[in-house]
This record gives structure tokens, C-alpha cells and sequence, in this order.
């Protein structure tokens, strides 16, 4: 068994052990006993490491190309999402909010977003529930960048009146655009933000179409080195340091009908995300699964803190941040988005 086929195994066997001490025997007046010399056989691949059997075996799980879902891959790869009895499907989407009609048309069963998309989202009536967490940003990780012989490195104050190239309107770009320009002394109506694909950014900043891009690792290091772009800020600094970017979430129906399935994708991708957190060699590897980019390249690729379970009031970050800058009303219970 290859060294990284035994760090699953023991991710797989903590979170069982967990299960078990969190949900006890059910029956405390007669524990049951245990023979020292018998050893339970081991479980079939495709029964769930815990909990109920999933309602659905077969998902389709929309993601990004970008680095924020490398635990869906390597859950994959490594045979987290088999173990759990689940066969899931990666689809390449544009955004977190291009995936909500795929989930709400089937076409898609759980999706990776911005939490900002999610909240508009509930707010217009379509029923969402948020499932696992996805990542948190660290500095480095997303930037605006510039074209080489422009003088906006190190100058936010002078986008203004510049065309800002964003993957999705309406949505976290767009919250850390106007947070960005807000603390440079900019108005969001001085600057002109359109919509462009993560990995078409690249060249419509070479091409000129637009001045400043906001990219997000791996795009901010090879943007970096292969066409030169400088950072005009990164995105999440002072009161955004280690802001809660996105997550997965699927329809309220989906998750009525299908808790066990929904338990046992959390379970799968809060063990991937343990392992790339601790394995800097394995991030690497995992997201070349996907983006196909080279070694060298990514090792200089800046990594996000990866997550699984959903602290409520990280969310409530992101809602208080959207508020600040008028994307949503209030009137949201945060708490009733989430599920346990």
C-alpha cells in the first residue's frame, strides 16, 4: 500500500471513530463487549465509511478550474468519495452562479460557488443549503492584476475609470472589487467590471480588452510569469484577511430527499481537504490532475486554507461584507441556510 493510500485509510478510520464516539450505542445500561481476539471484517469499497447508505450513489458536482477545488479531485483520485459510496462526476462551470440553474434544472446535484452567489441566491426565493466550506482566502491567493507597462502596481486608486475584468457579476469578485475600491477611495460607478472566464483572462488583459484582472490561483502565478502582469493589490487584506470565499451547496430538495448522500460528500471532502492541508507535495499533484500545469509552475502557486466543515459565523462574514456594500437586503437567517 503506497504511503498516501495509507494517509486516506487513516483519515477514513478518524472520522468513523468520531462518528462512533459522537453517536454512542444507544444503549447505556448494557454496553456491549468487545472480544479482544475477534476482529471485525473489513468494510465492502462501496459501503459509506458512516451513516446511512447515500439515497443517490451516482452525483454530478459543478467546480471551477481553479486551485479552491482540489479536494473534490483528490477525493477522486484517492478513492475518499468510493469509500463513502459515492461515484462522482466533476463539471466544469464558469461560476457559483451559472451552477445554481444547473441545480436547480438537475443538470448539476451539488455545486461549488461563492458564498456571495448562495446568499442572492436565498434571497430571490431559490431555496439553497449549504453543505460543506470550501476555502478561506490567504494573502496571495487572489489579486488584480495589471499589464506590465501600466503604473497600477501597488495603486488601486488609479482603477478608477478602468475596465475590470471579473469570472461572474454580482458576486465575490464583484464584493472584493467594491471593498478594494472602497478603501482606495473609489466609487464602484467610476470603473466599468465586465464578465470573463477565469481562464480566458489571461489573454484579454495581454490583448487589451481590459486593464486589470481579477485572478485567482493558478491563474495569479501564471499570469505573473508568463505574461509579466503586475499586482495592483491582492484581494483580501485588513478586514478581508482570511475571508470565507466559497462552498458547496445544493437545492433544499435535494438535501430533504438525499441527507445521506449530502452526509457523506461533507464527510469525503472534509477528509480531502485535511490531507492537502498538511501536504504541500500533494496539492501540487492534485491540482495538475486538472489544470494540467506544470510542477515548477505550481510550486510557486499560493494556496488557500482548505476547509470542510461550515462554521456559521464565517458566513455571516460574508453576509455582513455584502450588506456593508448594498448586494443584499437583510432580512436573512444565515442559521436556516446551513445544514449540520
Amino acid at each position: 500500500m503506497t504511503p498516501r493510500a495509507w494517509r486516506v485509510m487513516a483519515v477514513l478510520l478518524t472520522i468513523m471513530l468520531a462518528m462512533v464516539a459522537c453517536n454512542g450505542t444507544g444503549d447505556e445500561s448494557e454496553p456491549a463487549s468487545a472480544d479482544p481476539n475477534e476482529s471485525e471484517p473489513p468494510a465492502a469499497a462501496s459501503e459509506p465509511a458512516g451513516g446511512g447508505e447515500p439515497e443517490m450513489a451516482d452525483i454530478t458536482v459543478g467546480v471551477l478550474p481553479i486551485v479552491d477545488v482540489a479536494p473534490v479531485y483528490l477525493a477522486i483520485e484517492e478513492g475518499l468519495f468510493e469509500a463513502e459510496g459515492l461515484t462522482v462526476t466533476a463539471e466544469v462551470m464558469q461560476g457559483g452562479a451559472a451552477a445554481i440553474p444547473a441545480l436547480q434544472g438537475g443538470d448539476l446535484d451539488i455545486a461549488f460557488g461563492a458564498w456571495p452567489s448562495f446568499l442572492i441566491a436565498n434571497q430571490q426565493g431559490i431555496e439553497l443549503r449549504g453543505v460543506a466550506d470550501g476555502v478561506a482566502a490567504v494573502e496571495g491567493f487572489t489579486q488584480f492584476l495589471a499589464a506590465p507597462d501600466s503604473d497600477l502596481e501597488g495603486n488601486p486608486a488609479g482603477m478608477a475609470g478602468m475596465t475590470i475584468a471579473l469570472n461572474t457579476l454580482g458576486n465575490l469578485g464583484e464584493l472584493a472589487l467594491r471593498d478594494t475600491l472602497a478603501d482606495a477611495g473609489v466609487d464602484y460607478s467610476e470603473v466599468t467590471a465586465v464578465e470573463i472566464p477565469f481562464p480566458e483572462m489571461g489573454a484579454a488583459l495581454d490583448g487589451g480588452s481590459v486593464d486589470v484582472i481579477w485572478s485567482v490561483e493558478p491563474g495569479v502565478t501564471g499570469n505573473t510569469t508568463n505574461l509579466g502582469a503586475i499586482t495592483v493589490i491582492d484581494s483580501y487584506i485588513d478586514d478581508m484577511e482570511n475571508f470565507p470565499v466559497a462552498g458547496y451547496f445544493v437545492t433544499a430538495e435535494f438535501a430533504e430527499q438525499n441527507p445521506n448522500t449530502v452526509a457523506a460528500f461533507t464527510r469525503a471532502v472534509q477528509a480531502a481537504a485535511d490531507m492537502l492541508n498538511d501536504d504541500g507535495d500533494l496539492r501540487i499533484s492534485t491540482v495538475q490532475l486538472y489544470t494540467e500545469l506544470p510542477p515548477a509552475l505550481l510550486e510557486n502557486v499560493t494556496f488557500p486554507e482548505f476547509r470542510g466543515a461550515i462554521d456559521l459565523s464565517q458566513l455571516e462574514r460574508v453576509y455582513d461584507k455584502m450588506l456593508e456594500h448594498e448586494m443584499i437586503d437583510e432580512g436573512l437567517d444565515i442559521g436556516a441556510l446551513v445544514l449540520n
